[in-house]
Parts: structure tokens; C-alpha cells; sequence
């Protein structure tokens, strides 16, 4: 019954929209919509679900490489200036988080959030083969009978 009720449905195009091409986003696209395309469930109209994972995906990887490169955390130093205001040293006061770091943290909580939606997770994709096989074992009646006020309902 999933299936039937998304066969009208424009498939998932398989380009990234124009603004993500060339970018970390429109490569995660390419690499998606081809295993999401197998699913049959999803359509053209879960684009900005797709959008916003391939998003996210983008933000990971723009935060680990900061990461990478600054480190999770950074020293502060406290400027050290005599009578005058001139600058004379600097003193040790303490780390600071560095601010991709919470990006990094925002963006794998959502990447895992729309892969369960869009049945990226074994569990999600569990739940979609469950539904798809009670559409297909279900002897109850119609919708269309429930509907008509069949005698069954």
C-alpha cells in the first residue's frame, strides 16, 4: 500500500539541485539518490529532506576539516599591557571550544535524524520492509470499503 500510494509520485532526481553543484552537498547528493532511487518510496517530494541531509553532510565534513586544522580546542591569552597601554606579554587563561566542534556535534544528531527518515539506518530500513509486508499480507478490508461504509467496518 506504501508503494501504490507513492507510484504516482516524480521519482527523486538524480542531480543535485543548481546551487549544490560542485560543493561537499551536491557530491553527497550523487552518492544518495541512487540507493534512496531503489526504495521506490522515496519521491521528488522528499527533495528538501534529501537537501537537508546532503546539507548536513556538508557541515560534518566543513567541521572536521576545521577541526582538523585548529584543533578541538584553542589556547586564550590575556594580553598583558603596563601603565602606559602598550602591550607588554601575554598570559595563559585557559581552552576554548572550538565553535565547529559544536557544528560537527549539530550536524551528525541531524544527518542521523534525516538518514532514519529517509530509511538510511538498518532499523529505519527494518521498519519500511515491515510496513511494506503487513501492506502486502493485510486481508482486512479496503480503504475504499471502510470508506463506502461496507458492512466489514
Amino acid at each position: 500500500m506504501v508503494e501504490k500510494a507513492t507510484e504516482d509520485l516524480e521519482p527523486l532526481q538524480t542531480s543535485p539541485p543548481s546551487y549544490m553543484k560542485g560543493t561537499i552537498a551536491g557530491r553527497a547528493w550523487q552518492r544518495i539518490t541512487p540507493i534512496l532511487r531503489q526504495s521506490t518510496i522515496i519521491k521528488n517530494a522528499d527533495r528538501s529532506t534529501v537537501e537537508a541531509l546532503c546539507t548536513s553532510i556538508s557541515l560534518y565534513r566543513l567541521s572536521f576539516d576545521d577541526i582538523q586544522q585548529n584543533g578541538i580546542q584553542t589556547p586564550i591569552y590575556k594580553t598583558l599591557q603596563n601603565s602606559r597601554g602598550e602591550a607588554i606579554g601575554q598570559d595563559f587563561v585557559g581552552f576554548k571550544k572550538n565553535p565547529a566542534v559544536t557544528t560537527m556535534d549539530a550536524a551528525i544528531r541531524q544527518i542521523r535524524s534525516l538518514s532514519s527518515e529517509l530509511g538510511l539506518t538498518p532499523t529505519s530500513r527494518a521498519s519500511l520492509l515491515s510496513l511494506t509486508a503487513d501492506d502486502e499480507s493485510d486481508d482486512g478490508p479496503s480503504l475504499a470499503d471502510m470508506l463506502s461504509g461496507g458492512d466489514d467496518f
